[in-house]
């Protein structure tokens, strides 16, 4: 038989949770294993369980309203596609997406909502950095059972608070699925570029001995790395996001341009490709050939798994254009393209 009152002691709700994250917490709240609270409340939950079903007897349980719940937890938001016309829903991450990103929340921000525990949520690509708190909460703290006091202040790092705003601005100007695509791959470029380059002057082990996470450790050197570097890689992603590159290329057969703005906006200083198995070069290759078999099909199923949104849309009307398409410059049956390996004319 369900609940049919709440537990001895509740839990306050937090924005983006996870459902396993709360979970846990109610139960340890009620000095519970984790895996005899479901069983405790008679609730069955499998990987096929869908989440609405838990919606009920969990908010019962908690002591809390089933909206409440519902608003708090993405899982019960992306369940339904039925749900992204209520109030709450709309830009809030997608959980069903299998590039769906969890990781501990700010520390600070959990303490002065009076949780004491960690708190893993589900999150999007672009939250790296908590400015209220000045906490590096992003990449290199990907894992969701990390401990939030793994989270490192970078209140000595101006560059990267700045660089969180400047990614904001950027999913303004060229849009949010954009800059999320090219986000991740822009990551990657950039410390295959940086693996090829020397440190002569310490700089990084100079940052590590300036920065501290809240146990007081120095952070590890690959999060020091990715700190450090975080401005150069959000404007790599924006450049790699916006269409002004794409159009060069298609008018000259060339990414010169592309690779003269890497220097001009200081992201890598006298960077030249090499070879064709530049990441850089790579990639421009891998990005109209997506494109390509995109328009060339012009499904928006196959747009939608190539380029997945990262939060619940706004609702559209039957007649209404996607804001954030995009085909490719190319016609699907261009008989020549560029030659993107040739960095000069």
């Amino acid at each position: 038989m369900p609940p049919r009152q709440p537990l001895p002691r509740t839990v306050p709700l937090f924005h983006n949770e996870t459902l396993d994250s709360f979970l846990h917490r109610l139960a340890a709240a009620n000095h519970l294993p984790a895996d005899q609270l479901l069983p405790l409340l008679v609730i069955r939950r499998t990987k096929k369980t869908p989440a609405k079903t838990l919606l009920e007897p969990l908010a019962v349980a908690a002591g809390v309203r089933q909206r409440a719940l519902e608003l708090a937890l993405p899982e019960f938001l992306d369940a339904d596609v039925d749900t992204i016309d209520k109030p709450g829903a709309i830009g809030r991450p997608r959980s069903a997406l299998h590039t769906a990103i969890q990781r501990p929340a700010c520390r600070r921000c959990t303490h002065a909502a009076g949780i004491t525990m960690t708190v893993t949520c589900w999150t999007t690509h672009d939250r790296n950095v908590c400015l209220r708190h000045r906490l590096w909460i992003g990449d290199g703290i990907a894992n969701a059972d990390a401990d939030a006091d793994e989270q490192v202040d970078v209140s000595r790092l101006p560059d990267t608070l700045r660089a969180q705003r400047h990614h904001r601005n950027l999913m303004a100007r060229h849009g949010r699925r954009w800059v999320r695509n090219a986000y991740p791959d822009a990551r990657k470029m950039y410390f295959a570029w940086l693996q090829q380059s020397a440190d002569p002057f310490d700089l990084l082990d100079t940052a590590r001995r300036t920065l501290t996470d809240g146990t007081g450790k120095l952070p590890s050197p690959d999060l020091t790395l990715t700190m450090c570097f975080h401005p150069q890689v959000v404007t790599l992603a924006g450049l790699l996001a916006g269409r002004e590159w794409e159009r060069r290329a298609v008018a000259t057969g060339h990414v010169a341009w592309l690779v003269e703005q890497i220097t001009v906006r200081n992201i890598l200083l006298g960077y030249v490709p090499k070879e064709r198995k530049d990441p850089l070069i790579q990639w421009v290759e891998r990005h109209f050939s997506t494109h390509k078999f995109v328009a060339f099909h012009r499904s928006p199923r196959i747009y939608d798994a190539f380029f997945p949104r990262e939060t619940i849309p706004p609702p559209r009307r039957p007649d209404e254009a996607d804001a954030e398409a995009r085909w490719s410059p190319f016609p699907p049956t261009a008989a020549a393209e560029p030659e993107y390996g040739r960095v000069v004319r």
